[in-house]
Formats: C-alpha cells, sequence, structure tokens
C-alpha cells in the first residue's frame, strides 16, 4: 500500500469511526464492531489516534480528503462536548484496559529477535492510543486519572531501560504526526 493510499485508509477509518461514535459511547463495549466489515473496530484511542495524526500530516491528503477529515473532526469533538461525562469513563476504561494490554505485550518480548522486533511494530499502536487518549483526557474540560499516568510511567520506564533508539518502526508518512521526544518508543528497538 502506497503512503496516499495509507492516509486515505486511515481517513475512511476515521470518517467510519465517527459515524459510529454516538452508539458506541452509549453502549457498554469496549471494543465495538463497526457495520462495515473491513474495518478495525471501534474505540475511542483508535478514532483519537487517527484524528491525531491525519491533522498533522493533512497536508499530503487531496482538498476532498481535508474537508472531509475537517468535517469528521468537528463532528468528532462536538459528540465529546456533548458527552462530557460518558466520554471521560469510557475512555478511562479504555486506558485501563490498554494499560493492561500494553504491559502484556511488554512482557511478552522475551529476546530480541526479528520475531520480536515484528511484535513489536505490530502492537505499539497500544502505547500510541494511550498517548492519543490521555492528551483528550488532559484537555479542559475532561479531567486524567493521574493513577494511570503514574502507570504509564512505570511501564516507560521499563521500556526506556532496554531501549536501544534507532530508526522509525512504521511508515515513514507517519513521522510528522509523531515526533522522537515524545513518541520515543517508536524510534529503535529493545536491546
Amino acid at each position: 500500500m502506497d503512503e496516499h493510499q495509507l492516509l486515505s485508509r486511515d481517513l475512511r477509518i476515521m470518517e467510519e469511526m465517527v459515524g459510529e461514535m454516538n452508539p458506541y459511547l452509549m453502549s457498554e463495549s469496549m471494543w465495538w464492531t463497526m457495520t462495515h466489515g473491513d474495518m478495525p473496530r471501534l474505540t475511542l484511542g483508535g478514532c483519537l489516534m487517527r484524528k491525531h495524526r491525519l491533522s498533522i500530516v493533512q497536508n499530503q491528503l487531496s482538498q476532498e480528503e481535508r474537508i472531509r477529515l475537517q468535517d469528521a473532526a468537528r463532528q468528532l469533538e462536538q459528540m465529546l462536548a456533548e458527552n462530557i461525562t460518558r466520554f471521560e469513563h469510557r475512555a478511562t476504561q479504555e486506558l485501563r484496559a490498554r494499560l493492561s494490554e500494553w504491559a502484556g505485550h511488554l512482557r511478552a518480548l522475551k529476546s530480541n529477535t526479528m520475531a520480536e522486533t515484528e511484535h513489536y511494530a505490530n502492537n505499539v499502536d497500544t502505547r500510541v492510543v494511550i498517548t492519543a487518549t490521555m492528551d483528550k483526557l488532559a484537555e479542559t474540560p475532561f479531567q486524567l486519572d493521574p493513577n494511570i499516568s503514574t502507570e504509564l510511567a512505570q511501564l516507560d520506564q521499563n521500556l526506556r531501560n532496554r531501549w536501544l533508539a534507532g530508526d522509525f518502526i512504521w511508515p515513514a508518512v507517519w513521522i510528522p504526526a509523531y515526533p522522537p521526544d515524545k513518541y520515543w518508543f517508536l524510534y529503535g528497538r529493545r536491546k
């Protein structure tokens, strides 16, 4: 898949997620199966991750795609503003589940093999989703549970102690959205 196809697919996924966000927010489902079968499951973090990165690289989208992105982002922000308490509750639930998932991925990394490198690259989106969700909860009027920040800091420190800085591990099109100072875990591999 070339870079523009990757961006277009991510935009289409975000639009579908936004389209199903209201019923998802009102449900108790953590992982929402979307109507279109070729889509990943809907989560708040997955949608926020896409909004973040597409907003940063939108200059690589066509004019029509940029308009679609702006519309989807506006709809998402409106839904979250209209459902502050529900969003906070659901986002906090998701963060707790994602932290547990991320800790499990890190425990699964045993040796520095090619399989481990591929496993990490395929699962580090969990850590990126955590960042996107925490960033949103840190905005007014939302509130981020400080215990989540503490738990993530511990996981990050354990990973940093075994980290070897290096090249960006995802497709290069995403580099502008993920600067190495904040997203150090996307640049390199475990020692």
